[in-house]
């Protein structure tokens, strides 16, 4: 059995970009998922093909997981693969298996909850704010994409990797790892700094209006009473704060177009 080095973690984790670009409605990301780990199953059983077959079986099985958390879950199981033992392939099946389906569901509900309902609301939100306040310009739709790109990818591959260094190397502490990061916090913070965002957002596009039909003081003041007891009774209603900030884009790029 050969010993795995970092560049061949790396390797792995890197063709997990391509998770879904196999997907199927039997069994999701699995082949996805056996193309990343394929060459170091290859590395791991280079003298024994049959160790090497039932791994490929096992991992051709059913997978799905949030894409970008998968990394947790790479890392883990190259690991399982590499230190249990080989005397038993049963029970060493066994246990690789339950691993990685009892890490699947966790990480998939965390991941979904910051990365699609949190992060990607907020890049956009700033990314179409800023389009927004430049005027429509091609310059500023080129920068407003530009930035929402940026912000969705950082954390992506910031968390990725670290998921995937700190899964490979510390695998049994991957649970307590994920309980100190206060992802429910995070979350909530961001949510709460794209409504604060959207407020400036809103304050720019009405300092840079010149409203003529009515005072623009008396218009504003009462457009914030309106938006802020919708926020409140949707809030009260237990409303989805992503769907909010969709709600109150869609609601501001139509009033743009009515006082314009």
């Amino acid at each position: 059995m050969k010993k795995i080095n970092w560049l061949d973690i790396f390797m792995g984790g890197f063709k997990l970009n391509f998770l879904q670009s196999s997907w199927n409605f039997e069994r999701l990301q699995n082949i996805g998922f056996l193309f990343s780990i394929y060459l170091i199953l290859k590395k791991i059983y280079k003298n024994n093909i049959e160790l090497l077959k039932k791994a490929i079986e096992r991992h051709i099985d059913f997978f799905n997981t949030n894409i970008f958390f998968a990394s947790a879950v790479f890392g883990m199981i190259v690991r399982l693969e590499e230190e249990l033992d080989n005397s038993d392939a049963h029970k060493k099946h066994t246990e690789i298996e339950s691993a990685k389906i009892g890490v699947m569901g966790p990480l998939a509900a965390i991941g979904d909850s910051i990365f699609w309902s949190t992060i990607k609301p907020f890049a956009l939100l700033i990314g179409c704010g800023f389009t927004y306040l430049m005027g429509f310009t091609p310059e500023s739709f080129f920068y407003g994409f530009g930035l929402s790109v940026i912000i969705f990818n950082l954390p992506r591959i910031i968390i990725k990797y670290y998921l995937l260094i700190k899964s490979y190397y510390d695998y049994n502490n991957l649970f307590l790892l994920l309980q100190k990061i206060k992802f429910q916090y995070i979350v909530k913070v961001i949510k709460i700094a794209a409504l604060f965002l959207l407020g400036a957002i809103m304050a720019g596009f009405f300092y840079q209006k010149n409203l003529n039909l009515i005072p623009v003081r008396l218009f504003d003041n009462v457009l914030l009473i309106v938006i802020f007891i919708f926020i409140t009774i949707a809030l009260k209603k237990k409303t989805v704060i992503s769907h909010i900030i969709i709600a109150i884009v869609i609601f501001s790029i139509l009033l743009s177009y009515l006082i314009t």
